[in-house]
């Protein structure tokens, strides 16, 4: 049986021995080498995106991440928690992006960071998608924000989550500055207002669905929408897209269901 040095030394010394004691330098090796493993351990923790599912910016970082293969840990934060956004980057926001150089906000900007050698093309600034966009936002913000509140997004879980979209997020035809903090509107009217608008839906998604024909031209490809390559404007138009799946009869045009699904599998982001 061979015991080691110390464990050697100790036990002698109990029966009246002495042993002559083991220089620390030759345990100073195993301990410099157990503290690089440590710090190994620290630096290859995995970076964190907080998000929300429903949110186009935190999607846009989450397609970005995901075409690019970044691995990252992905943290979903409930819709009224305000304090976890206010610890890391001192105001409620998301995505939120934390990695050794510490946190930071702004969709953009995360994914800059992560796309140093510029793999995304720049942003075309085309005229023609902004106006598709524009066009079709009251349309969205009616079909989608009451089915936010209705189906099972981790952000709004509990109660107290979509009672936080709800009292923030206007219906049109209201404007921001008619709805949220108004003290003469109360919760259960805003409530009510969306779910007016869900009623309108039989209306509502043939209007969506034909505005998706006038969309379909101005897609590329399934792999990109703008010809040239994968770009910033992917990484927009596909984050805004893919709220609309949260729609029960929708009809896609073809190359607008490819190009939807080529990056739900590309990007690693479910519909």
């Amino acid at each position: 049986l061979r015991l080691p040095p110390m464990l050697l030394a100790l036990c002698l010394s109990t029966v009246g021995f002495s042993v002559p004691a083991v220089p620390a330098a030759r345990f100073a090796p195993v301990a410099a080498a157990s503290r690089r493993a440590s710090m190994a351990a620290v630096s290859m923790k995995l970076p964190e995106l907080y998000v929300y599912d429903h949110c186009p910016f935190c999607v846009r970082v989450r397609v970005a991440l995901g075409v690019k293969g970044i691995k990252h840990k992905l943290v979903f934060m409930g819709n009224d928690d305000a304090e976890t956004p206010k610890a890391l980057v001192g105001k409620k926001i998301a995505p939120i992006w934390v990695d050794e150089d510490g946190a930071m906000a702004e969709s953009l900007d995360i994914i800059a960071k992560n796309d140093p050698e510029s793999f995304f093309k720049p942003a075309s600034g085309r005229t023609d998608l902004k106006a598709w966009q524009k066009s079709v936002e009251t349309l969205m913000r009616k079909l989608q924000r009451p089915r936010y509140v209705m189906v099972p997004l981790p952000e709004f879980m509990q109660k107290a989550g979509r009672d936080a979209f709800v009292n923030n997020h206007q219906m049109p035809p209201f404007e921001k500055a008619d709805w949220k903090g108004n003290p003469d509107m109360s919760l259960d009217q805003k409530y009510k207002y969306y779910e007016e608008a869900y009623a309108e839906s039989p209306a509502l998604v043939p209007q969506l669905s034909k505005a998706l024909v006038e969309l379909e031209p101005l897609i590329f490809c399934a792999e990109f929408c703008t010809e040239g390559g994968l770009s910033y404007d992917d990484i927009d138009l596909w984050a805004r897209m893919r709220s609309m799946t949260v729609i029960k009869g929708i009809e896609y045009p073809p190359k607008v269901r490819a190009y939807l699904d080529h990056f739900e599998k590309a990007g690693d982001v479910p519909l």
